[in-house]
């Protein structure tokens, strides 16, 4: 049975919502990484 176009959209709309949420909080988190290495608050990350 196939889905209505209402019900489709509103998947869609969920997706989208939580898509955007998610790389607005990336997008965030990168902006306080790079604000606190620039000030100096948190050194370089040595990895190895």
């Amino acid at each position: 049975m196939a889905m209505q176009w209402s019900s489709t959209l509103f998947v869609l709309q969920m997706v989208w919502l939580a898509l955007v949420g998610w790389v607005s909080s990336c997008l965030n988190v990168a902006d306080e990484v790079a604000h606190s290495l620039r000030t100096g608050d948190i050194g370089p990350f040595i990895i190895g």
